[in-house]
């Protein structure tokens, strides 16, 4: 009998199927991955168009309408009661989940779909009362960040109104959330996404006033 015969030498593996049972693995865990993250942060979905919420706006006979950044709080508040029932109406019915991320990026959403830009004659002309603009559907860029930021402030997010020359865009910080850093809301900008500002805004220099 010969040993050396009847010995069987194993199959050696195909290192490519090696790589791409690595490489599936990995595709399955980011996938994974983020479809965890989406069911922790859902994205918002039929978010409320202007029409849908004329309901609750009453009519503003004289708005405020300083343009001093100590001021533009005055704004906020005169407006607030009737902001909040707008706030909670977008945000309910844009996020089956209670998830503040989610109603956060439904309001930024509705502004940048709803309120058309139209700019002033001049820059710093007059501010808009925040009902003034959803009545209207049109604002220049500083009024559809104070309708932004009251909004979110409606809901409980820290706020604050950025200059740059020339234009103003909405910053909010969303409690517990990326370590509550300040995100970017530029309404104006019609492709762009929560949290994405354009790059002229992005390198300009910037004053800040919290809301």
């Amino acid at each position: 009998m010969n040993i050396d015969s009847d010995f069987i030498e194993p199959k050696k593996r195909n290192p490519f199927y090696s790589f791409l049972a690595l490489f599936l693995a990995i595709a399955l865990f980011l996938l994974s991955l983020q479809g965890y993250f989406y069911l922790m942060h859902p994205e918002p979905v039929n978010i409320p168009t202007l029409y849908e919420i004329q309901d609750f706006l009453p009519d503003v006979s004289q708005p405020f309408t300083s343009h001093r950044s100590d001021e533009v709080k005055i704004a906020i508040e005169e407006s607030r009661d009737y902001i909040k029932q707008v706030a909670n109406y977008i945000a309910a019915q844009s996020c089956k989940k209670a998830d503040r991320v989610c109603q956060s990026r439904a309001l930024f959403y509705f502004v940048r779909d709803n309120i058309q830009y139209v700019p002033d004659a001049s820059f710093h002309d007059q501010l808009e009362n925040p009902i003034t603009v959803l009545k209207t559907g049109g604002a220049d860029c500083e009024d559809m960040a104070v309708l932004l930021l009251a909004l979110e402030k409606a809901i409980g997010n820290g706020t604050q109104l950025v200059f740059v020359p020339g234009h103003a865009y909405a910053q909010i910080s969303i409690p517990k959330y990326k370590s509550e850093k300040w995100l970017n809301l530029e309404a104006t900008c019609k492709n762009c996404m929560f949290n994405e500002l354009v790059e002229s805004s992005a390198l300009a220099k910037k004053t800040y006033y919290e809301i």
